[in-house]
């Protein structure tokens, strides 16, 4: 990966190379951890090491914390457990859920991230991520909790905690947290449950763990906790770069979201004669530039994703770009993405 041209940060973060060097250090260690033998208990030690790591990160004790294959996986096994526990008509998500949310739901099971309309005063189950996949809008969990007291609250931080907000846990009953969105690896997620106990289907999962990847991801919680103040100041700069550049120089453009409260890092921008999907493929087959047309998991580059649709009625910006940045980019990179962007709009609109 050319690192200086990667703007997709939202999809997937690269691997830090100290993330990488505790993988490497621990693929030997090949015991599988429920075997009840050194190599088994060597395995189940360094897994329960690296959740009291991510745990004081994350503020929480670390019996609260699961280990499963992906953020999609942490979400879906709270929402099948959820399903045996209350039905799947008891279950509701915000209408701009990522696809392994809104799957699940019945249709008509949705509410408005930011005004709750929508959801029963009687709801059982609620799932309001903390940061919108595409746009970077950041939706307080706060308010849910005060008035929905007795629901149970499922948050997504995949992209909140990424781009350096502070989960707030004591508004939920479920987080979900995804490596490979912060410099860790893929293949893993990182579940939190309040009540582990009242969620033992969950929280006594007894699927073999790949210790090396548990350990790198305990070193990807350790750095974000060192670094996320000064990532958020250098991604705050860049995307100021970027919004300027766009706003002098290209002329008819929407920022989705903009005016919201919203994460820093990630620009959602649809340019008037433009589709995304053109913008994304030129820049990729000419310049190696990677940007993408909204969620990995979701987005079709011939039609608009559910979430622009919910909050963008006029088709004329349906068709964004999703600008997400990341560490390892530097002022020049910004500076050559800045003006490729502005070649090819105006490329593409003649």
């Amino acid at each position: 990966m050319n690192l200086t041209t990667y703007f997709d940060s939202a999809a997937s973060t690269p691997l830090h190379p100290d993330v990488k060097q505790v993988m490497i250090d621990h693929l030997d260690l090949e015991g599988n951890n429920n075997s009840h033998h050194a190599a088994g208990f060597a395995a189940q030690k360094l897994i329960d090491d690296s959740l009291k790591t991510i745990a004081k990160t994350l503020g929480c004790n670390w019996e609260q914390l699961s280990v499963t294959y992906s953020g999609t996986d942490a979400v879906r096994r709270v929402l099948w457990e959820a399903r045996k526990h209350w039905g799947v008509d008891a279950l509701w998500g915000s209408a701009v859920e990522h696809s392994s949310v809104l799957d699940e739901l019945l249709p008509g099971n949705k509410f408005d991230p930011v005004t709750l309309k929508g959801l029963p005063h009687d709801a059982e189950f609620a799932a309001l991520m903390a940061a919108n996949s595409e746009t970077g809008q950041i939706y307080r969990g706060d308010e849910l909790r005060q008035k929905f007291p007795n629901t149970f609250i499922l948050r997504d931080y995949s992209q909140s905690f990424a781009k350096g907000e502070i989960p707030d846990l004591k508004n939920c009953d479920a987080a979900v947290f995804t490596p490979q969105k912060f410099y860790g690896p893929k293949h893993i997620g990182i579940l939190y449950l309040k009540n582990p106990e009242a969620w033992p289907e969950i929280s006594k999962d007894s699927h073999t763990k790949s210790s090396y990847l548990v350990a790198a991801t305990a070193k990807a919680f350790e750095l974000w906790g060192k670094n996320h103040e000064a990532h958020k100041a250098a991604f705050a700069s860049w995307e100021s770069q970027i919004r300027t550049t766009i706003i002098k120089q290209i002329p008819d453009y929407k920022f989705h979201a903009f005016e919201a409260p919203r994460v820093t890092g990630l620009i959602n921008v649809a340019f008037k004669g433009v589709r995304g999907s053109e913008l994304m493929a030129v820049l990729s087959k000419e310049e190696s530039i990677c940007v993408s047309t909204g969620s990995a998991c979701t987005s079709d580059i011939m039609s608009p994703t559910e979430v622009i649709k919910y909050i963008e009625s006029d088709p004329t910006w349906q068709f964004p770009v999703r600008i997400s940045l990341h560490q390892f980019l530097t002022d020049a990179a910004v500076d050559d993405f800045c003006e490729i962007l502005v070649h090819y709009v105006t490329e593409l609109r003649k």
